[in-house]
């Protein structure tokens, strides 16, 4: 892991991020060791090193608590998402707290925050959390199967440690989402929706494996695509999963699911 001085760890949101409403991202790290096989960010052009090596490298911003505590002012009341370009509790931040530093630095000026992690340490940072009065967690659980998560997510946490996790947050009254995205292989659709419902998130976000055609410098690995066409999983299955998860709940996708706490009476 490389240790770095930044300049900013508040930059303003751009493409989809933008869109949704967000004016800054914050990205505590720069790339991700959870290292997803289908990740678009192992192919933005910040990230100088070949996309093969995604998964097997990281960058700390050492200097990001102080950052915050400097540049929190600029974010009051405004959007936050966090983050864009990595994971903010990956393992390394157990041991560095760069994420919760900057919670702890930014609660003063009440961002409208959404937190998005594959990582069950973001229960560690509970007490920080329920102090922001406009905040989400946004949990990634694309598969309800821990073979299809071997396959495509091999170095990320297992899906029950992410649902448990999903479970201590809304009982300390932390509001969640869970993202279905990318929608991996599904082994049983109709257990998978019955659970998600049993949640009973504040936000579903559902949205298709695909190919991400560049946009934005952003990419999906050939790889991926590759374990894709071997499971079989089609967008036919993906389109009859939706259908059955709108059953019984509000399910938005793709881009149209990331926007900030707050926006939700807007956009429904």
């Amino acid at each position: 892991m490389d240790l770095i001085e930044s300049r900013s760890i508040l930059s303003p949101a751009t493409g989809f991020i933008r869109r949704g409403g967000f004016d800054w991202t914050c990205n505590p790290y720069v790339g991700c060791t959870y290292g997803c096989r289908y990740c678009y960010a192992a192919y933005l052009p910040q990230n100088r090193r070949p996309v093969a090596d995604w998964g097997r490298w990281l960058t700390a911003k050492r200097n990001a608590v102080e950052l915050a505590r400097r540049q929190g002012h600029k974010a009051a009341g405004q959007g936050v998402y966090m983050s864009s370009v990595t994971d903010p509790y990956q393992p390394a931040e157990r041991s560095l707290h760069l994420t919760r530093g900057i919670l702890e630095e930014l609660l003063p000026h009440q961002p409208r925050l959404v937190v998005q992690t594959r990582g069950p340490l973001v229960v560690r940072d509970i007490d920080v959390l329920s102090q922001y009065r406009a905040v989400r967690v946004n949990m990634s659980i694309p598969t309800d199967s821990e073979r299809v998560r071997q396959l495509f997510e091999p170095k990320a946490p297992p899906l029950d440690r992410r649902w448990a996790a999903l479970h201590e947050l809304k009982a300390a009254g932390v509001p969640v989402g869970v993202c279905v995205t990318p929608t991996l292989p599904i082994e049983d659709a109709a257990g998978f929706a019955r659970r998600i419902a049993a949640l009973a998130p504040d936000v579903l976000v559902c949205q298709d494996f695909h190919d991400a055609g560049g946009r934005f410098g952003a990419d999906t690995s050939d790889a991926a695509r590759r374990l894709l066409a071997e499971t079989g999983w089609s967008p036919a299955d993906y389109r009859r999963f939706v259908d059955r998860l709108r059953e019984t709940m509000a399910v938005y996708e793709g881009e149209a699911g990331f926007f900030p706490p707050g926006e939700i009476a807007a956009r429904g």
